[in-house]
């Protein structure tokens, strides 16, 4: 009967949530700042929504131009269970004014990414590192930093003995 309970603790297929992650342009102490959402694929073939806020880059004369932003520091926030990356939201304004990037997802399971169930850090430590891989090729980023509450810390200790 306790194991019953525990699965259900972890089934995340009832759970809908919606995230309100606000505009994708904003400013935090006058300073301009954006976010790109896009998505990334798990190792087991899920869907892993994810945003990365930045500095917004000056608009140039080219505005079809590569982008030019010099590299960065970046802090990959890291959900807690039966939440989001909506929770970032809570430390952005710590975070970007001291040029530092932001990057965020929802783990397989969870939020608005696909999967059914979170494995409280097992499964998560795998998405984990497909966002680290997205981060090192993208060039974008300078070094990794991660930040997790609840299962997203036991996400990033479990990831840190790997990396």
């Amino acid at each position: 009967q306790r194991l019953a309970c525990m699965g259900k603790m972890v089934d995340r297929s009832t759970s809908s949530v919606c995230l309100e992650l606000g505009p994708h342009e904003f400013s935090i102490g006058g300073r301009a700042f954006e976010r790109e959402d896009f998505r990334l694929k798990s190792a087991s073939g899920h869907n892993l929504e994810c945003s990365h806020f930045s500095l917004a880059e000056p608009s140039e004369d080219d505005p079809g131009q590569q982008d030019s932003r010099p590299p960065r520091p970046c802090v990959l926030y890291l959900h807690g269970c039966s939440s989001s990356r909506l929770e970032v939201l809570d430390v952005l304004h710590k975070l970007l004014p001291h040029q530092l990037d932001v990057f965020c997802m929802d783990f397989a399971g969870s939020g608005l990414s696909g999967g059914d169930y979170v494995s409280l850090g097992h499964y998560e430590e795998k998405d984990l590192g497909v966002a680290i891989r997205h981060l090192r090729k993208s060039g974008r980023v300078t070094s990794i930093g991660l930040w997790g509450r609840s299962m997203g810390a036991s996400t990033a200790i479990l990831r840190a003995s790997k990396d």
